[in-house]
């Protein structure tokens, strides 16, 4: 994450040297920090679901339910 604010935080202030601004490093950092963050949840999966919590479409031991028609059957 230090290295995704050290590149976008460096491009922004290449900018801000060569435009004479002090707008673009403090916006390098944030995007830097906010595209390393999306890319760790992206990689290693979001947070585990609630125990005991039950999604649509499975039943208590986690299998899916059978269908209610099966194809050609009414």
């Amino acid at each position: 994450m230090i290295s995704g604010m050290a590149v976008w935080g460096g491009a922004g202030w290449l900018l801000d040297h060569w435009w004479d601004t002090r707008v673009f490093f403090p916006v390098g950092v944030i995007l830097g920090m906010a595209v390393a963050i999306y890319v760790v949840v992206a990689r290693y999966g979001a947070v585990d679901p609630v125990p005991g919590h039950q999604s649509a479409g499975t039943t208590r031991g986690g299998r899916r339910s059978q269908p209610r028609t099966r194809k050609g059957q009414r």
